[in-house]
């Protein structure tokens, strides 16, 4: 339905045929200039007007996700479970869920081994190795792995996945969280699933357009440079990060769960977690 939205015309499209394989759109468009960024605004806003009725659009581009502050403590740990239905609960696990099927859960964890934070750190790029290579297998991708420091000194890993839904369509987004504990010697584990509503697709296609413009190229052209491993760009294994998922776009979806994870459930329970 959305390929009437692609204009074709070469004589605009800069030929780059030959060159292609040479091009980068993640490292030749990031940052968004604020011309190129008006762009994107514009054919935003013109695309969503063609396939929604103005009420709908309206909804889509306001929807906001807030979620009430409730402190929970669990073992040594204290965070923000935001308010969220507690499902399960064991002296290892909690399990919950919101809506009826975005989920949380939460897990203590002894790692086997001496914990030290010299140790961890020189592990990052295997995990983050571990962490591609689990999702791919599942037809699916990384979108962020990185080291984190909380403002009061609690260290650990994070990453964002992506994994096509086995049952229809849609992609949904997994936020992963361990924090070490080095007093303790246990590793507590959040995973937050995020699952994309209907109608999916959106994000993907709607921003498919503008990016041609800014990038000039035809859509053809687009989908040989659309998708890159954000960390290791010969990596070709799964459904790869694609140019719609940068951060940069999340402001004009703020209904979508990659948006929602960084916008929402990230800094909440990052802001809130702390060790007795």
């Amino acid at each position: 339905m959305f390929k009437r939205f692609f204009n074709k015309n070469r004589s605009k499209a800069q030929s780059i045929e030959s060159n292609l394989v040479h091009r980068d759109l993640f490292e030749e468009l990031f940052p968004l200039t604020s011309e190129n960024k008006a762009k994107f605004d514009n054919a935003f806003n013109s695309i969503l007007g063609k396939i929604f009725a103005e009420e709908d659009t309206e909804i889509l581009e306001t929807y906001s996700k807030n979620y009430e502050f409730q402190e929970t403590q669990f073992g040594k740990l204290k965070f923000n479970n935001m308010s969220w239905d507690l499902i399960t609960a064991t002296d290892a696990k909690l399990q919950y869920q919101v809506d009826g099927c975005d989920a949380m859960i939460v897990e203590v964890i002894e790692p086997g081994h001496i914990m030290t934070k010299e140790q961890n750190f020189s592990k990052m790029i295997t995990y983050r190795d571990f962490m591609r290579d689990q999702i791919a297998q599942k037809g699916g991708g990384l979108i962020m792995c990185e080291e984190i420091f909380t403002t009061i000194g609690i260290d650990g890993y994070e990453s964002i996945l992506k994994v096509p839904r086995k049952e229809g369509m849609g992609m949904d987004y997994t936020y992963f969280l361990n924090l070490n504990n080095y007093e303790e010697q246990k590793l507590y584990q959040f995973r937050v699933m995020v699952f994309e509503r209907s109608p999916t697709g959106i994000r993907d296609n709607v921003s498919m357009h503008p990016i041609c413009e800014i990038g000039g190229v035809d859509l053809m052209e687009l989908m040989k440079l659309y998708r890159k491993d954000p960390y290791d760009r010969d990596y070709k294994k799964g459904n790869l990060m694609n140019l719609s998922e940068r951060e940069e776009f999340d402001e004009y979806f703020p209904f979508h769960p990659l948006t929602i994870i960084r916008n929402k459930i990230r800094p909440n329970i990052l802001d809130s977690v702390k060790f007795e």
